[in-house]
């Protein structure tokens, strides 16, 4: 059996806890949550193997699933703090400085033309780093 390949997101709270859920339908729900990213798509996986599993003996159906994980702009930005500086991201964005801090803090969330900005900025930083000699 073909592994279903299905979309996890990442999200991070205004106290910095992350959880880890799928739009995608399954018959029966699950999902993660931890202190880190990590610890929160670990959990996630974790989760949805035991009920998998759970459902298997109960019904026969065996499903599997390879997930991707996408981090929301505030858990991208609240996981890498400590590396994606605020004040170059704004400059390269054109988002406030303190905008892009309430996101990591979680306490507001970009509408997605935002997050697209934010994102294209991460990689825009990613590039002229990675040109560096």
């Amino acid at each position: 059996m073909e592994k279903r390949k299905v979309i996890a997101h990442i999200e991070c709270n205004s106290t910095g806890y992350y959880t880890v859920y799928t739009n995608e339908e399954f018959p029966f729900g699950f999902f993660g949550e931890g202190n880190t990213a990590k610890e929160a798509m670990d959990d996630f996986v974790a989760t949805f193997k035991a009920f998998r599993d759970d459902h298997n003996e109960r019904t026969g159906e065996y499903i599997d699933a390879e997930f991707t994980f996408i981090y929301d702009a505030s858990a991208i930005l609240h996981e890498y703090k400590e590396i994606i500086n605020l004040r170059a991201l704004a400059e390269v964005t054109g988002i406030s400085k303190a905008m892009l801090s309430q996101y990591a803090c979680g306490t507001r969330h970009p509408k997605p033309a935002q997050r697209q900005r934010i994102i294209a900025g991460i990689h825009e930083m990613g590039k002229r780093c990675l040109a560096a000699e």
